[in-house]
């Protein structure tokens, strides 16, 4: 049976990757910071903050060492560029990105020796193209998809992928925020004429982390119903 390891996984995108992968047939270790919502067969909960290095590294020795890795834990704080300040900064990078990092330090070891492994991101379609008001996310997801592509370069000797998945508008807790005509907008920008659902980044993340894709590596895949292409 095989391993997954996730961050974020109590809530939206994060909820129904563990669900999905667990409903295949794997055993699924989930990290959350607040609450264990997602419970079911093969699925572990893991209290953990991945923005703080010592309690990822903690985990050594604590959880199996996953075939596949998924960083999904994300926060954004939305506003003006002037109007954030250095702790903005520091939350939204260090949990963004440096949550990715810290992941990478505590699995990679395994799968070197293992010389196999599948290592995916939850970025998003900011990363690429920047959004107004939401700077520091834009960036942080900027960071993330640079370091999937270098990953890539460095691991492919090493029998490991290393992909990141780009959403787009997906309906999650994050969109609760935007008013009913927000969604109609941006739902008239999609080709696909929809918001995006969770199960459609889960679905995605499986086929990375299955053989199926053992020639896709170092790829920011948009999973966004063609509102970028």
């Amino acid at each position: 049976m095989c391993n997954l390891l996730i961050s974020g996984g109590s809530r939206g995108i994060g909820a129904a990757t563990v669900r999905e992968f667990a409903s295949r047939g794997w055993n699924v270790t989930y990290l959350y910071k607040n609450e264990a919502l997602v419970t079911g067969d093969n699925i572990t909960p893991v209290k953990c903050d991945v923005s703080d290095y010592g309690q990822v590294m903690a985990l050594e020795g604590a959880i199996t060492m996953p075939d596949c890795l998924i960083s999904c834990a994300g926060i954004s704080i939305k506003g003006l560029a002037q109007d954030t300040d250095y702790n903005d900064y520091r939350k939204v990078m260090d949990t963004n990105f440096g949550g990715f990092y810290n992941l990478v330090k505590l699995t990679l070891p395994s799968m070197i020796t293992r010389h196999e492994g599948s290592i995916i991101a939850i970025s998003s379609m900011w990363g690429q193209t920047g959004a107004s008001c939401e700077a520091l996310y834009s960036a942080s997801k900027g960071a993330v998809d640079a370091y999937v592509k270098s990953l890539a370069k460095e691991l492919g000797p090493s029998g490991i992928r290393v992909n990141a998945i780009s959403p787009g508008v997906i309906d999650t807790d994050m969109m609760a925020e935007y008013s009913d005509e927000d969604k109609e907008e941006l739902i008239s920008e999609t080709p696909v004429g929809r918001l995006g659902k969770p199960e459609d980044i889960a679905k995605a993340a499986f086929f990375l982390a299955r053989p199926e894709s053992s020639y896709i590596t170092g790829q920011i895949i948009g999973v966004n119903g063609g509102f970028i292409m």
